[in-house]
């Protein structure tokens, strides 16, 4: 996804926003983003149940600055950073690529041990 025009980084943050990977601009912090974006994902699955929806998959969020794309996967989720002018639908469909290769890696969400201990 990183080489998609107008994308500026991404990263990969475990469910309790650990930084699994990153790839971002230089003026750009990968923790605080991470435990923003393990917040956020956090409070879309927990709303989805609330309000008995289907499963939180993707979320967007844009300001005038850039965007930022949101993707649930198994083992947390996956960010990325883009310009306004951004082509969503590109990203979006790169990231459910992405999200589908998450999962054929490490299983379905059920599927991953919720701890070590599990295992």
């Amino acid at each position: 996804m990183l080489k998609i025009d107008r994308v500026r980084g991404g990263l990969v943050v475990a469910a309790d926003g650990l930084v699994i990977t990153a790839s971002l601009p230089r003026d750009i912090a990968a923790e605080p983003l991470a435990a923003l974006a393990a917040t956020l994902g956090r409070e879309l699955e927990v709303g989805a149940d609330r309000l008995q929806r289907a499963q939180f998959r993707t979320a967007l969020f844009s300001a005038d600055d850039g965007t930022v794309v949101l993707g649930s996967s198994a083992i947390g989720f996956v960010v990325v950073l883009g310009d306004r002018e951004l082509n969503v639908g590109l990203v979006q469909w790169a990231l459910r690529k992405a999200l589908a290769t998450l999962e054929g890696t490490w299983g379905p969400r059920d599927q991953v041990p919720a701890s070590p201990e599990s295992i």
